[in-house]
């Protein structure tokens, strides 16, 4: 492995091998491709470009040449000062789910490190993110001795629990999501690389745990992630709107009051892509059984659900969700927002069901972290969110937030409720969710606690 700390300054390489990163005008929720491990990505590598002990941050990522996806063809696109995305050809120039890269791998690394040779700097860290990147930088690692350090976003495993895969329907399924491949490269990842990044303890011990790894071997550091508090923004600081956001905001007012039949009311608000397991028709089934909650409020659910390549799955679920709402009568009290803008619309969305007095509700059987909770928050919008994985972490149950049994529809509905019916707690949860946010989570305090992980691995001093 590479040894001791370049005087130049740290080149650090992200790795996020799907393609679908830019710097610009994020298409989040697209697919399944463009979830939150993008945030994390471009978030963290500006964060590292700030600092002065990095030279360099290269986001690498595959090429698209594709006229559905447009913008993911610049070879070398500027991100920030001292850092770039820089696009890697491989498996032609169509876009391919990353779940279908797995032949591409090799014609991968061949490229990077015919751009290593180009550049003629070998970088210091490799720092890989998913599965795909995750055995690219294995192999870079072995062939170039550059120290990897692994963040997973989600893993095969859990998933294949999630969906129910057994050995009834493996085959199928393994068709589709291509797990043997997946798992395979995990375990690979997992035994080599020097530091692993988990998001909270839990993904360490539930998620990792279901691996042939001994996760208390020193190599697992949990590091949160942060939040754009510059755009997450509370809601009562009209001071903070720039143009666009006021724009932004009258545009959302008017788009509500054309969808629902009594605007006025409070929103009941979830955000995410459609999966099994973030338990959407859940979330609707218990809002069209409880005539309280439909009086006392509007349920808007938005994410994840815009294009032509939404997965079996994902169209199956929203069906299933159209179903419930047509069942419970709920034309013009629920909403599905098939897509939110990241950049602009997201935090104002927030925003928007704050000044509603509304909640933010994350209903997931199974949340390995839980983004979603921390930006709502940091926005001053109350949370109730699943007592399962990431948001135990994150929320002190009563103190700023709500912790539920998702499983239980009784109690989802009546947390929800009593926010809903008590100002004072509505209050309390609004101010400490944010005081929790700016406090624990920022992409900055995490770029610096993990530049310090890469100096100790680099020293030497770093013992797993």
């Amino acid at each position: 492995m590479s040894g001791g700390l370049n005087p130049k300054g740290l080149y650090i390489q992200m790795h996020s091998m799907h393609g679908l990163l830019r710097g610009h005008n994020l298409e989040l929720g697209r697919d399944e491709d463009t979830g939150g491990q993008i945030v994390y990505v471009l978030s963290l590598a500006r964060e590292f470009g700030k600092l002065d002990e990095v030279e360099k941050v290269d986001v690498i990522t595959r090429m698209i040449k594709d006229k559905d996806y447009s913008g993911y063809s610049e070879r070398i696109e500027p991100l920030a000062d001292k850092v770039n995305i820089v696009r890697i050809p491989c498996g032609g120039d169509r876009y391919i789910k990353k779940v279908n890269l797995w032949p591409y791998i090799d014609e991968f690394v061949a490229n990077v490190k015919r751009y290593i040779e180009e550049i003629g700097r070998v970088p210091d860290i490799l720092h890989s993110n998913y599965a795909d990147s995750g055995l690219v930088c294995t192999k870079l690692s072995r062939e170039l001795g550059i120290a990897q350090v692994h963040t997973a976003h989600s893993l095969g495993k859990p998933k294949m629990r999630s969906l129910g895969v057994d050995e009834h329907n493996f085959e199928e399924m393994n068709r589709i999501y291509n797990f043997s491949q997946r798992i395979r490269a995990e375990q690979e990842t997992l035994d080599h690389a020097a530091c692993i990044i988990a998001s909270t303890d839990h993904e360490r011990r539930q998620q990792y745990g279901m691996y042939d790894v001994d996760i208390d071997d020193g190599r697992f550091v949990v590091v949160p992630p942060g939040t754009e508090l510059e755009r997450f923004y509370p809601f009562y600081q009209r001071e903070r709107e720039s143009t666009e956001d006021v724009q932004v905001r009258e545009r959302l007012k008017r788009e509500l009051k054309e969808v629902l039949l009594e605007p006025e009311k409070p929103i009941v608000y979830s955000l995410g892509r459609v999966e099994r397991r973030k338990n959407l028709p859940g979330l609707i089934e218990a809002y069209g059984t409880d005539t309280g909650l439909q009086e006392l409020s509007n349920l808007v659910i938005a994410g994840g659900m815009a294009g032509d390549d939404l997965s079996e799955e994902a169209r199956f679920i929203l069906k299933e969700m159209q179903s419930l709402i047509d069942k419970y009568r709920l034309e013009g009290k629920v909403y599905i927002r098939r897509y939110v803008e990241f950049e602009t619309e997201v935090p104002e969305f927030y925003r928007t069901v704050a000044r509603s007095r509304g909640v933010f509700i994350n209903p997931a059987f199974i949340e390995p972290f839980g983004l979603a909770i921390i930006e709502a928050a940091s926005c001053g919008l109350p949370v109730v969110a699943t007592d399962s994985g990431g948001p135990r972490e994150i929320i002190t149950n009563g103190e700023d937030g709500v912790l539920v049994d998702v499983g239980n529809t009784k109690a989802m509905q009546a947390a929800v409720r009593k926010l809903l019916q008590d100002p004072g707690l509505w209050d309390k949860f609004s101010r400490a969710g944010r005081e929790n946010a700016f406090r624990n989570y920022t992409w900055s305090g995490m770029a610096r606690k993990e530049v310090d992980i890469f100096k100790g691995i680099l020293r030497g001093s770093f013992n797993p």
